[in-house]
């Protein structure tokens, strides 16, 4: 039986900056959706647990430079992130952030 190690999701971290980080290319990033059975495109929970493949590194130059510079790629946005970027009335709920009020006169 094949063990595999784990790794402790950071936030706004998806798989494909996981696949970057651990695996130095997007290249593995299939290989992180099959071991987890998610999808590539699913979010995931900052301090969640996704197991890493049993992969080599691919690309060993941009592995070891984001290791070397503590770089921790993180792509990944919330729906509370994007209502922030676009904003406006479209994104807003009501009483959270659109204060509806009768006028008194």
């Amino acid at each position: 039986m094949l063990l595999m190690e784990t790794v402790n999701v950071k936030p706004h971290q998806c798989l494909l900056d996981l696949s970057m980080q651990l695996k130095g290319s997007i290249d593995a990033l299939f290989d992180f959706a099959i071991a987890n059975g998610i999808s590539i495109t699913d979010d995931l929970r900052s301090g969640s647990m996704i197991w890493v493949p049993d992969r080599a590194i691919i690309d060993r130059r941009t592995f070891q430079t984001l290791k070397d510079e503590e770089a921790i790629p993180a792509n990944a946005y919330t729906t509370e992130d994007e209502a922030a970027i676009k904003g406006g009335i479209g994104y807003m709920g009501i009483q959270v952030d659109l204060r509806v009020s009768q006028n008194q006169e």
